[in-house]
Formats: C-alpha cells, structure tokens, sequence
C-alpha cells in the first residue's frame, strides 16, 4: 500500500513539472512573437525625433497678440542640434558660396526720403519707378513695388496676403515671394492719422530720395510705419539700391524699431531669389527685431560661367617621306701583329781558372 502512494506522488510531481515546463515554453514564444512585431524607427544613430508643430491659423496670431500671449509660429525647418553619431559619419551639406548675397554689419545712417510714394495703407503694394535699372540676382529691374508691411516686391503683387511673415525661404501667397527684399516684414501699416505718424515731419507712408550723381546714384526708399493692433509704435528703416554696382549692392539700415506694449511679433529680415537661393538675416519672434539702430550691406557673389575652350581643327600637313640610303660601311681588314721573337740569351764567358805552375823538381 504505501509503495503504491510513493509511486501515485512521484507521478503527480512529473506531470506538475511538465505543466510548469510547458507554460514557461509557450511564454517565450508569445514574447519572442512580440518582439519580432515592435516597428523600430529608422534614421541615422542617435538622431534626435522632432515633433512638427501644426500651421498657426492668422486668428490665432491676432487673438494672440491683442490678449499679450506668445504665439508659437512655426518656423521653417533648420539645423537640429543633435549628438555626434559615433557609428557612422553623415555627410554634412555646405553651401554653394555662388548665388547667393552676403551680409556685412555697418552703422551706416538713414538718408531721410523726401519724395511720398503715395503708399498710406494695411496691406497694400506701391509701384515706384527706379531712377536708374537696378540688378537682383543677376535680374535687371526698373521697377519696383513697395508693400507697407516692410518688403520690397520686384516680381509681382503679394498683397493684402503678405500681412504676416514667415522665416525663409517664403512660399507663395498670391505669387512667389521670389526677387524680393525683406528689410523688415512684419504686420505693419503706413495709414494717415494715426497717433504715431506724428513723430515724422511727413508722417506715415514710404518716402524716397536720391543720393550722389549719375552713374553712381543711390536710390534709398525709408518706411515711416506703424506695428499693426497698437496706434503708437513708429518703426524707421530704409533700403538703399546702388546703381551699376559690381556686386548688385543693396543697404537695409535700421533706426527706431520694436514696441513698449510687450505685444510679440514675427519678425524677418532678408532676401529671396528664383527657387534654392535666399539670405536670411534673421527670423526671431519678440518684442523687437534683432536689428536696431545698424545697418546690413547686402552684396551679391556669383557663379563664375565656363570658359569656352577652342576644339582644334585637323590641318592636313604635307610631310615628307625620307627615303633611307644605304651606306656600305667600311670593312675593317685585320692586319696580323708580328709575333715578338725571344732575345737570345747572352752566354757569360766563362774565364779559365789558372792552374798551379807546379814547383820545379829538383834533379837528384
């Protein structure tokens, strides 16, 4: 009896072993199936993932800017600070020093404009005529269109859409953004009567003046302006244009810019041309631009073309056919050298020896 209960507990211990067996079995599986399924994300070694934040409506950034709350504008995609990837090196773009324009920082002053374009308006563009053709990225103009919210348009019309600026390089809103000079874009308006416009003698709108004499004239266009939602935050900046300048030089100079309200504002500052090439200065939200009282000298580098080579042409030649003569060559006759024969050999004479004179024998 107790043989048969020994042999009963050591058969539930097996089968209890088995079940635990089995379960620990089919637990790896099911994790091993669940690791195979995780999505792993893909890139370079130790990027960093970067939300993108969705578009800002233009309500939002006026409800916003009148309730003193920061907006949160998206800005155009940048470098990234990240950590050096220590499995693999990735290649870094440099560009391309041609094409572009190149910023130097002056102090250089406003030349105040005397002649009133007729721009006192939100949101509107002014067609002015140049004094004298200026170049833009290689393009000639002899026009331009001057637009309140602080741009200088060369391509087409883009207002009433340019009210609100965003960083570089600028997509389309009623036309390209392209050939277009950013001195200062933000939401600003150049209407008459305003409480502001009373700290210029000429009030709001956007003045011109000429500077020097022909050929080398300066075409310099001042904005007298206002911040848009506040009544009393003059902004005075300028753009200068350079006639039959090498380097297609343009001056964006600014004197009193920014606001005492604590209003937030997207400001830019910079210039674009056809697809791929732009400068920008500067694209900052804040109570004022980065630029105030200095000035920033645009010059243009361009692409050097290729210099054409000249293919040569085949020449026929007439050449000469040199017909070899053959010359016998002189027969060296070998002349047998006389053999030396051998010196006798001079005997030595051989001197008698002297015999003895023998004693004479005495005669007995």
């Amino acid at each position: 009896m107790k043989k048969q209960n020994a042999c009963s507990t050591k058969a539930q211990f097996v089968r209890g072993g088995f079940y635990v067996l089995l379960l620990i079995f089919v637990f790896l599986i099911r994790f091993a199936l669940a690791q195979q399924n995780i999505v792993k994300p893909t890139g370079v070694l130790d990027a960093h993932l970067v939300s993108i934040r969705p578009p800002v409506s233009r309500q939002q950034v006026i409800y916003d800017r009148y309730n003193n709350v920061e907006t949160k504008i998206p800005f155009s995609p940048g470098p990234t600070a990240t950590s050096t990837a220590t499995a693999s090196a990735t290649a870094t773009h440099t560009p391309t020093p041609c094409g572009q324009y190149w910023t130097t920082a002056g102090t250089l002053l406003i030349v105040p404009g005397t002649s009133d374009t007729g721009n006192h308006c939100d949101n509107c563009d002014t067609a002015v005529t140049l004094p004298f053709p200026f170049r833009l990225y290689g393009v000639t103009y002899t026009s331009v269109m001057v637009s309140s919210n602080g741009r200088l348009d060369f391509l087409c019309n883009n207002e009433p859409a340019g009210g609100f600026g965003v960083c570089l390089p600028a997509g389309s809103r009623n036309c390209p953004f392209d050939y277009t000079i950013f001195p200062l874009w933000t939401a600003l308006d150049t209407d008459i009567g305003l409480v502001g416009c009373s700290t210029w003698a000429n009030g709001c709108g956007i003045f011109t003046s000429i500077s020097g004499t022909a050929p080398n004239r300066i075409f310099n266009i001042e904005w007298h302006a206002l911040l848009n939602f506040t009544s009393n935050t003059p902004q005075d900046f300028e753009v200068r244009l350079y006639e039959n300048d090498p380097n297609q030089r343009f001056d964006v100079i600014y004197g009193t810019v920014g606001n005492a309200f604590g209003l937030n504002y997207l400001w830019v500052g910079g210039v674009q041309g056809p697809p791929g090439f732009f400068t920008e200065d500067f694209c900052q939200t804040g109570v004022s631009p980065p630029r105030t009282n200095v000035s920033r000298t645009y010059t243009f580098v361009p692409c050097g073309s290729p210099t054409p080579t000249s293919t040569p042409t085949a020449t026929a030649t007439a050449t000469a056919t040199v017909t070899p003569t053959i010359t016998p060559n002189a027969t060296t006759t070998a002349t047998p050298t006389p053999t030396a024969r051998p010196t006798p050999t001079v005997r030595p004479n051989i001197t008698p020896r002297t015999r003895p004179t023998p004693p004479p024998r005495s005669i007995p």
